[in-house]
């Protein structure tokens, strides 16, 4: 069940929807298995941390690894997500908490997860700038 965020005063309702819309985007490119789409919402200094993987910095290693699961051991998986939580720091820094569930037939899988998400308002467009993923063992809560 996703939670409401608490919005303060200085973060506009428009912020709070772009930042949600900004996880729609990236989970309907990650389901394509689209790269590019998903290394585009992320700042050319971003980093991310995947679960099994170093740190990876900079738009292009984002593209770069998510181009290698894509066609390699994230092939054909279905991802679903939830924003659970939106907190802005400022009023162009916003810090996400995140669950998702990760779905194939075959080779079966099945994953669940939480993130960590640090994004920016850059030029009028939220970013992610810094990105950590853990999954879960199986029956803990997403949260």
């Amino acid at each position: 069940m996703a939670c409401l965020a608490a919005v303060p005063s200085f973060a506009a309702d428009t912020d709070d929807a772009a930042v949600r819309a900004h996880f729609t985007a990236f989970t309907e490119a990650w389901i394509q298995g689209d790269a590019k789409a998903v290394a585009a919402g992320y700042a050319e200094d971003a980093d991310l941390v995947r679960p099994g993987e170093p740190k990876i910095t900079g738009r292009a290693g984002i593209e770069a690894f998510y181009a290698r699961v894509f066609a390699g051991a994230l092939k054909g998986v279905d991802k679903k997500m939830t924003v659970d939580h939106v907190r802005f720091v400022t009023p162009d820094v916003a810090v996400v908490d995140s669950s998702y569930t990760l779905a194939r037939e075959s080779p079966p899988l099945r994953a669940r997860g939480s993130s960590v998400t640090v994004m920016a308002k850059r030029d009028g467009a939220w970013v992610t700038v810094l990105s950590r993923s853990y999954r879960l063992p199986p029956g803990e809560g997403a949260r």
